[in-house]
C-alpha cells in the first residue's frame, strides 16, 4: 500500500514538473516579437506537454484520442482568444509590443498551466481519454485558469526565468 501511494506521489510530482516545464516555455513564447506565431507555438507547446502527460500515466493515444484533446483545447477558444487579441497588439510599435508581449507570455502560461491540470487531474484519478467529461473539464479549467495566471505571472515577473529543464522531474 505505501509503495503504491510513493509511487502515485512520484507520478504526481513527475507530472507537476511536466506541466512547470510546459508554462515556462509557453510564458518564454509569448515574448516572441512576431503576432500570430506565438499562437501557433502555444498550440505546439499544448500538445507536446499532452503527449509527455499521456506516456507518464500510460494512457492510450491514438488518433481517436487526439481529437478529444483537440476538442478541449477547441473548446477554451474564447479563453484562448484573448492571447491572440493580445498577439495582435505587438503589430503597434513602442508600448503595444512591450504590452501585447506581456499579456501573451501571462495568458499563454496560464492556459498551459489549466490545461496541464486538467488532464493531470482526471488521469490521477484514474481516468482515460475514453471517460474524458468535457463539461466537468470546462468546470476545472476555469479554476485553474486563475491559478495558473497567478504562476505564469511569478514566472514572467522573475528577473531570469529557470530554463525548461528546471522544471522536470525525471
Amino acid at each position: 500500500m505505501y509503495l503504491a501511494a510513493a509511487k502515485c506521489k512520484s507520478r504526481r510530482e513527475k507530472a507537476d514538473g511536466i506541466i512547470k516545464s510546459n508554462v515556462i516555455q509557453a510564458v518564454m513564447m509569448g515574448l516572441i516579437p512576431l503576432p500570430v506565431l506565438d499562437v501557433v507555438a502555444l498550440t505546439n507547446i499544448q500538445f507536446k506537454m499532452m503527449d509527455d502527460l499521456v506516456k507518464l500515466y500510460g494512457i492510450r493515444y491514438t488518433k481517436i484520442e487526439r481529437s478529444i484533446v483537440k476538442s478541449f483545447l477547441l473548446g477554451m477558444l474564447p479563453v484562448a482568444t484573448v492571447t491572440g487579441l493580445s498577439s495582435v497588439l505587438k503589430l503597434m510599435p513602442g508600448i503595444g509590443s512591450f504590452t501585447g508581449s506581456a499579456s501573451v507570455s501571462v495568458s499563454a502560461g496560464g492556459l498551459t498551466y489549466a490545461t496541464g491540470r486538467v488532464f493531470a487531474h482526471h488521469f490521477e484519478g484514474g481516468g482515460t481519454l475514453d471517460d474524458f467529461n468535457l463539461e466537468e473539464a470546462k468546470r476545472r479549467f476555469r479554476q485553474e485558469l486563475r491559478r495558473g495566471r497567478e504562476v505564469a505571472r511569478e514566472l514572467s515577473s522573475r528577473k531570469q526565468l529557470p530554463s525548461p529543464a528546471d522544471g522536470r522531474t525525471d
